[in-house]
């Protein structure tokens, strides 16, 4: 049986513990596991976003959260993973361990959907926090290398047709929750799509990719949706520049014909001013990233804002 000591909220699903120690569920609902205490309250809140890449180990993903020690972490292909990691840590885990997205967090987590959930700061300020993992394919920028999409137009609308349906729903359920509360809003994730804040006249990848001496600029749906709700995006918030800081989040690993952009993101909106932006920086293996972890294995950069806090 699992040695965690782990204290499960049920909500209409049942689970097993395998020989291996791994949890099987028999739903596809998210789990809640208490193991923080809920009592930590700074001035200041950090944020990690980071796909680990599902074949990265347990000791890689451990130097991360030790060298950075976020207070929350928004984790895709997470799956067993985030529990382990949780349970190393006594982070609060909400998720599935079937699935791709979970959140950990220092303080309490009252967990809505798939991807929705409450951070509870004290007794009556929380933050809503969105985790999310779109489709990755098709991935338009390497379509764009290959000359498979040759007009700002088609980018567009390949990018509606691989992302729109589970973007709607974000967008709605962000939409619900603007309007039932006004506690500030962190969105999190990998969006699998670059930012049209980032794919302007003079940056590489428009340049690069220019057809008949134009510059591919693209105004991406996703980012611009979400920039619509008034939500910030963190990176660009304090590196407004994408020419002399791209940000880029895809990918550390390097390969002949490869197309590196920005694709890892944190939003937010403070609501109140309970909480506004400080810092911003990238977390990976190499030079580019501001915060450099040896033996990173994901293919991702991880995001790292921190808030100053004001509850």
């Amino acid at each position: 049986m699992s040695s965690y000591k782990y204290i499960f909220f049920f909500s209409f699903f049942l689970f097993s513990c395998e020989k291996n120690n791994s949890i099987v569920l028999e739903s596809s609902d998210p789990i809640s596991v208490s193991l923080c205490d809920g009592s930590v309250v700074n001035s200041s809140i950090s944020v990690v976003s980071f796909n680990r890449l599902s074949t990265t180990s347990l000791n890689s993903v451990l130097k991360l959260i030790e060298s950075v020690n976020p207070d929350i972490v928004a984790l895709q292909e997470s799956y067993q993973i985030g529990l382990e990691v949780a349970d190393r840590f006594s982070y609060c885990f909400y998720g599935n361990p079937e699935n791709s997205t979970a959140i950990l967090s220092k303080y309490v987590i009252q967990g809505i959907d798939d991807n929705y959930s409450k951070i509870m700061l004290n007794d009556s300020v929380y933050i809503n926090m969105f985790n999310v993992h779109l489709p990755a394919y098709p991935y338009q920028p390497y379509d764009i290398r290959d000359r498979l999409i040759t007009t700002e137009s088609q980018a567009i609308y390949q990018a509606e047709q691989a992302r729109g349906l589970e973007l709607t729903n974000l967008i709605a359920s962000i939409m619900d929750v603007q309007t039932q509360n006004n506690m500030p809003i962190i969105l999190a994730g990998d969006f699998n799509e670059p930012s049209h804040l980032d794919w302007v006249s003079g940056a590489e990848n428009p340049t690069l990719f220019q057809i008949d001496t134009m510059e591919f600029v693209v105004d991406w749906p996703t980012s611009n949706q979400i920039s619509q709700l008034k939500l910030h995006d963190t990176y660009r918030e304090l590196y407004p520049n994408p020419i002399i800081y791209p940000g880029y989040t895809w990918t550390p690993h390097h390969s002949i014909g490869e197309v590196h952009d920005r694709i890892d993101f944190i939003y937010y909106n403070p609501a109140n001013d309970y909480i506004d932006l400080q810092f911003v920086n990238l977390i990976g293996p190499d030079n580019m990233s501001g915060i450099i972890i040896d033996d990173y294995e994901s293919d991702h950069r991880a995001l790292l804002s921190v808030f100053n806090l004001d509850i």
